[in-house]
């Protein structure tokens, strides 16, 4: 038997839904608890200019993000980004104040460019706690 010209590539799902709190890497965000989100607790405290990264998420061939969100606050910006929160920039989409921080809705965009490292949302708006995130969904790969 004999192989030739063999690749070994990471293998992606279609699509990846992950807890939002289940961040390996931050800047100002923390744990917050939530009855109606899943699993209870959310990705919360989060201001203007704090980011989360997800080491088990990858970016490469990304193609849609979308994040299931609550807002009792000024609400604000998800920027989807690889590999750093200051990597390159996939997209980004815009979250609204939905009413309350027990009442979410899901924001969602394309992404584009090549993404090759890990996940990274970086957070922008106004002042004050903007939104939580309770799960986040990558689609493509």
């Amino acid at each position: 038997m004999s192989f030739r010209n063999i690749r070994i590539r990471e293998l992606t799902t279609a699509s990846l839904t992950v807890e939002g709190e289940s961040y390996t890497s931050s800047a100002g965000v923390q744990i917050a608890n939530h009855t109606p989100a899943s699993g209870g607790r959310t990705l919360g405290y989060i201001n203007n200019g704090d980011w989360a990264g997800y080491a088990q998420v990858g970016t490469a061939g990304r193609t849609g993000f979308s994040a299931r969100v609550s807002s009792a606050g000024a609400g604000g910006t998800i920027q989807v980004r690889s590999g750093s929160a200051t990597g390159p920039l996939l997209g980004s989409v815009a979250v609204p104040n939905t009413g309350g921080w027990e009442t979410f809705q899901t924001v969602s965009t394309s992404l584009t460019g090549t993404g090759t490292g890990p996940l990274h949302l970086v957070f922008t708006g106004g002042s004050g706690s903007l939104f939580d995130v309770d799960t986040l969904t990558v689609t493509g790969g």
